[in-house]
């Protein structure tokens, strides 16, 4: 799916207009520079993988200038229903800029802020079908809302995760995969973060790779990161993965990742 072909028109005015002046109004009036946010694609991705799920729920930690929120509500009042709760307690640290985003925005019916840490609030909230983790980025603390968020989230429900450039949230999501019942969505990959064909040295990488990860007990004597190099996944920067099935992992569970 190119989503750079919509050039954003899904899209809150207002937000394209920070996007195309790459500055945000903030909560007290003033004009700041837009920086450290998610890309207008990265935007539009997350409209159309919210508006897939046609969801009654949906959650996001961490707000910031509310780019990724405002993509996100706009989705539900599209579709007529549903509410996206932001919690985020360092929103002051933005002059407010997330709320003013959300106000200027025409979005408040479908959006509700919490000025709480996301263990205060998961527990309250009701069944999910759509959650982002964009906060902290530490790896035990981006774990902890992954764990919360996932009690919440339905089955076929998304979760996404943004700045995979990270190595501690590299291994957050090989953790994921190799011990939780998700999968990668590709539905809304951007032609350019599409796995491509896979040259002769790749190749031949690849099949080295599976020559060690068929001795036996090779995990005992070989890192997962040489087993399956993160480059190996081939995922975009804002990855989605898809929860599968609920958690019933038998209590002595363990796979390296």
């Amino acid at each position: 799916m190119n989503v750079k072909s919509d050039a954003g028109s899904v899209l809150p005015e207002i937000l394209r207009e920070a996007f195309a002046s790459n500055t945000i109004v903030d909560g007290d009036g003033v004009s700041r520079p837009l920086e450290h946010n998610i890309t207008m694609e990265q935007a539009v991705v997350l409209y159309k993988a919210a508006s897939s799920l046609k969801p009654w729920a949906t959650a996001e930690v961490g707000f910031a200038y509310g780019v990724s929120a405002a993509a996100i509500t706009q989705a539900l009042r599209d579709q007529g229903r549903g509410v996206h709760h932001v919690m985020d307690p360092f929103q002051q640290n933005y002059h407010d800029a997330g709320l003013a985003m959300i106000r200027r925005a025409g979005l408040d019916a479908h959006f509700v802020f919490h000025r709480k840490f996301a263990e205060d609030v998961f527990p309250s909230l009701p069944p999910l079908q759509f959650v982002l983790i964009d906060a902290s980025h530490l790896f035990d603390l981006t774990l902890t809302e992954f764990v919360l968020a996932d009690k919440r989230l339905a089955v076929g429900g998304m979760i996404a995760f943004h700045d995979l450039w990270m190595p501690g949230l590299q291994k957050l999501i090989r953790f994921i995969l190799e011990n939780r019942a998700y999968e990668v969505v590709r539905d809304f990959d951007t032609p350019e973060e599409q796995p491509g064909r896979v040259g002769l040295k790749r190749r031949l990488m690849e099949k080295g790779r599976s020559l060690l990860n068929g001795l036996p007990r090779a995990e005992r004597y070989f890192s997962p990161e040489l087993l399956r190099p993160w480059g190996d996944y081939r995922l975009p920067d804002l990855v989605l993965l898809r929860k599968t099935a609920e958690d019933r992992r038998p209590w002595e569970h363990y796979r390296s990742f």
